[in-house]
């Protein structure tokens, strides 16, 4: 590289010298200075411009011929044409492409710079000053062009001695849509005529002992006849897969995208020759339309691209083995061998067996013999090749096993084997790396599930019981929808995954409901319900002891206890302070006010009446006392019936309390039994240790 580099350097450097034809445009302009007056430096400007008199310029001096040695290529035109150089001189377009003409000679002159010269006639090819192509009989800087690639690898040739003074625009070798020449000023280089396949000639750049070598083989060969001595003999075909790319594995669709390369050979006794008679040459690359090919497609494709990617060259090696190594992107269908390839019932903790499988298209087993890839040993590899240097790896699937088996057809009981095709299987059993689902969708399946749970653990008085409930029933069925488009559309299996959602929608669905049903005990009362007894019992009285509850003890309002109270007869009455005094004895207060019993009926103001006014009275009451103590009797009875309401109303709100809990324990057990259960089961579904027991 670095001698080319070098004598790249030189020629461009021997083209400029003086006396050299150097590019007009790319000469140094020196500004007279105090010479020429104003008129006469823009009569400079203006014959710089214009050609007086109708002139025509001189063509650029005679240069140094190229040294380098060029490569021998058609120039295939996007219009239809190949550049042809006639013997006058003339450049047209010809759709032929036999001529001798058509062949030119791509010599590097410098960086990215080329002339082009005819292998016919010697001559280079030039634009002039004009625009206009002709055929030089001596190399010159016209004869020198800009070679750049274009989009979708199209060649523009540019001059690089004119373009277009005001725009810079460049000047470009181009065809018309009649094959005819076209002015450099008037192509574009977005456009078709200007737009140039460089082909290389077979054996271009050979030497002469491999181009007799190929005239000898292909002397009387003909590609479209089986390699075969005899008219009964199979042709041997090995068939090897090296994988460079797993791309995609679409579960909807069933189909695998991969990047691969085909390793076939056979044995073609036609291309057999003694290295010691063409001076030690081993071995040949040709072109694959020139030999003999198998024939081998991918049965199983999903797109119905049965053929390779690109038609490169086959290597013919000096005892009749021919190597051809084409690469391919293929979209596979899972459900040829399988009828159910496509497992989704532990997505996304699931494995899977995909296929490819390739037979020979147009000769079946009496033809043709297949069998699996060879190794760098000679023996069967009877697995998937992946180089470790440029392999691809997948992000979401990795390789467990690639074996590869010859599939063979079904004995016919005659014992004919023709119309029976031989295929090789290569399996790809491929496992899925849950981790982007176990983050994305799972983990906040959990978590919503939690809160879920903890709606129990809530107080109703809060006001967002509800409201977390449906908010988390809600998320899950947003998660659904989201995996509808991961998982096939089929019916014979449900995913883990949606198990596990349903599982979970299930759970929320039923806190919703029960979270109404905890309301709608909270807010009971004695005014619309009565407690039923057994409810006292459950849920009051056993049940919390066994969830961890404890309901406070009410605090009692003790009254101190007054022995004596003195009142005294007013003067008026007869009951006066100064006078006598009644020494009444303070009833207890339990006797008076009884403990309330809610089994019992209260003590009615009457019951007082009739224990202040009876016979086993101890002492006699003023009438202004009696209705003071008939107030205290209604005021109590109020309070007391208020007292027993609100105890009643806190019953209700302790048993909804208990419920509460009691639910919050059951959820807790039942999503970790049926998370554990439906995740557990995915632990057993793991790919077999062998691919083939």
């Amino acid at each position: 590289m670095a001698a080319l580099a070098s004598s790249l350097i030189r020629q461009k450097r021997e083209v400029r010298e003086p006396g050299g034809s150097r590019p007009v445009s790319a000469q140094r302009r020196v500004c007279p200075r105090g010479t020429k007056s104003l008129c006469q430096k823009q009569l400079l400007i203006l014959l710089s411009k214009v050609r007086l008199c109708g002139g025509r310029p001189a063509r650029p001096d005679r240069g140094p011929e190229p040294q380098l040695k060029g490569i021998v290529t058609k120039l295939f035109c996007r219009q239809g044409f190949y550049l042809q150089a006639n013997p006058d001189g003339s450049i047209q377009g010809t759709p032929e492409d036999t001529s001798s003409f058509t062949h030119f000679n791509l010599i590097p002159v410098g960086l990215r710079v080329v002339t082009i010269q005819s292998t016919k006639l010697g001559h280079y090819m030039a634009m002039n000053a004009e625009g206009l192509l002709y055929s030089s009989p001596h190399f010159t800087a016209e004869c020198r062009f800009k070679e750049c690639v274009f989009e979708n690898y199209y060649v523009l040739y540019a001059s690089a001695l004119y373009r277009q003074r005001r725009s810079g625009r460049a000047w470009y070798l181009g065809l018309d849509k009649e094959g005819r020449v076209m002015k450099g000023n008037r192509v574009k280089k977005t456009k078709a005529a200007a737009h140039f396949v460089p082909k290389l000639l077979e054996g271009a750049q050979g030497s002469e002992a491999e181009g007799r070598l190929r005239e000898k083989l292909f002397s009387g060969y003909d590609s479209s006849v089986r390699p075969a001595r005899e008219v009964g003999d199979r042709v041997g075909v090995s068939i090897g897969l090296s994988l460079a790319q797993l791309i995609s594995l679409n579960e909807k669709d069933e189909e695998m995208s991969t990047k691969v390369y085909l390793d076939l050979e056979w044995t073609d006794y036609r291309l057999s020759w003694d290295p010691a008679e063409h001076e030690g040459i081993d071995s040949l690359r040709i072109t694959a339309q020139s030999v003999w090919l198998p024939d081998v497609v991918l049965l199983n494709n999903n797109d119905g691209n049965f053929d390779v990617a690109l038609d490169i060259n086959v290597v013919v090696s000096s005892d009749g083995s021919v190597r051809w190594q084409p690469p391919g992107i293929y979209r596979s269908s899972c459900t040829l061998v399988t009828p159910r390839s496509i497992q989704v019932t532990y997505f996304p903790f699931d494995w899977q067996n995909c296929t490819m499988v390739f037979s020979s298209y147009s000769y079946d087993s009496s033809e043709v013999s297949l069998q699996t890839g060879l190794g760098p040993d000679g023996q069967e590899r009877q697995e998937v090749h992946i180089h470790e240097g440029t392999f691809i790896e997948n992000g979401q699937w990795e390789i467990i096993h690639k074996p590869s088996r010859l599939i063979q057809p079904p004995v016919d009981p005659r014992g004919g084997r023709e119309g029976r095709h031989e295929q090789v299987a290569f399996y790809l059993i491929i496992r899925r790396k849950p981790l982007f689902y176990l983050v994305n969708v799972i983990a906040p399946c959990i978590l919503i599930t939690l809160l879920a749970i903890f709606v129990f653990y809530l107080p109703p008085d809060a006001g967002e019981k509800m409201g977390l409930s449906i908010f988390a029933l809600l998320t899950l069925t947003v998660f659904l929808l989201l995996l509808a488009d991961k998982v096939p559309e089929t019916s014979l299996s449900v995913p883990i995954i949606i198990k596990y959602l349903m599982f979970t929608m299930v759970l929320v669905t039923f806190s919703v409901i029960l979270s109404v049903v905890v309301l709608n005990l909270h807010h009971r009362s004695p005014h619309t319900h009565q407690m039923p007894l057994w409810v006292r019992q459950i849920f009051i009285h056993k049940l919390p002891l066994y969830l961890g509850m404890k309901r406070p003890k009410p605090e009692r309002d003790q009254m101190p206890e007054r022995p004596l109270v003195a009142l005294r007869e007013s003067p008026g009455s007869g009951w006066g302070r100064g006078t006598d005094e009644y020494f009444i004895r303070k009833p207890p207060n339990d006797f008076l006010f009884p403990k309330p019993n809610r089994f019992q009926p209260e003590l009615s103001a009457p019951d007082l009446r009739r224990f202040i006014d009876g016979p086993n009275r101890t002492v006699g009451l003023p009438p202004e006392l009696r209705e003071v103590v008939s107030s205290i009797s209604y005021i109590a009875r109020q309070l007391q019936e208020k007292e027993d309401h609100d105890a009643l109303k806190e019953d209700w709100q302790f048993v909804a309390m208990v419920v509460d809990r009691l639910f919050l324990w059951t959820f807790i057990i039942f999503t970790s039994v049926g998370t554990l259960v439906i995740f557990l089961d995915a632990t057993y579904n793991l790919p077999p240790p062998d691919p083939f027991p």
